[in-house]
């Protein structure tokens, strides 16, 4: 018996729609596990959980194929955890030009900075602390000064971080002071007089060598580092 010609219109229909069909449910698959994915990213990073974090970015790596935006912000958040400066910066540079990554990559270049400068290392801080600012500088108006995080906290981390970041490069790049200048040779003690040093404590002298002036600029930024943590809680 002949199949009749409107089932066989039917079928070729059916078998040509199948790949587009499919397509469309990967999208769908793909945005859906996207969100939830992106959302857990958010909540395991508020808690710290790089675990889970991973597992986050694992998920949004698979179905990365309408947002790879989304997967390099989740990235960054796990390398910034992990503290992986490097791999967090390249990260959320990939992630685009919205206020969102670029307040991630600025605040991500400020601590690789603040790192350097725990480690003593000056000059490179310094290009850190440059590439923030740059980054605050050129992002759109509201991602920093003039923001309306929620959070009353990040909003005033965001409205700041153009002054802190000048003022930290301000402290970095001031000169060192010149020594002190040598002090005269104190005149010959008088015939009869004790010899230097007597009725005088070694451990006073000791201590008066130990007497410092202002500190290089480095300490004085580290100092400035190790207030602002006590300040906020930090351990």
């Amino acid at each position: 018996m002949t199949r009749p010609a409107h089932l066989n219109r039917r079928r070729r229909l059916l078998l040509w729609s199948a790949p587009v069909v499919l397509i469309v449910v990967l999208v769908i698959a793909k945005l859906v596990s996207t969100v939830i994915a992106g959302n857990a990213a958010a909540d395991d990073f508020a808690r710290g959980d790089t675990e889970a974090l991973r597992g986050d970015v694992s998920t949004m790596e698979v179905f990365d194929v309408v947002d790879p935006g989304a997967t390099s912000f989740g990235a960054g958040a796990l390398a910034t955890l992990e503290g992986r400066f490097d791999e967090a910066e390249r990260r959320f540079a990939e992630a685009g030009g919205e206020c969102p990554a670029l307040v991630n990559l600025a605040l991500v270049r400020e601590a690789w900075g603040d790192a350097f400068v725990g480690a003593g290392d000056g000059p490179a801080a310094l290009v850190r602390y440059r590439a923030a600012l740059g980054t605050v500088t050129g992002a759109p108006a509201g991602c920093f000064a003039g923001n309306d995080d929620a959070n009353p906290e990040r909003r005033t981390v965001r409205e700041q971080a153009a002054d802190r970041l000048a003022n930290k490069i301000a402290i970095l790049e001031r000169p060192l002071a010149p020594p002190p200048l040598a002090a005269a040779p104190p005149p010959p003690p008088p015939a009869g007089a004790p010899p230097p040093g007597a009725g005088t404590s070694p451990d006073q002298t000791e201590d008066e060598r130990l007497v410092l002036g202002p500190g290089a600029p480095l300490d004085r930024l580290r100092q400035l580092l190790e207030d602002g943590a006590a300040v906020r809680g930090a351990p």
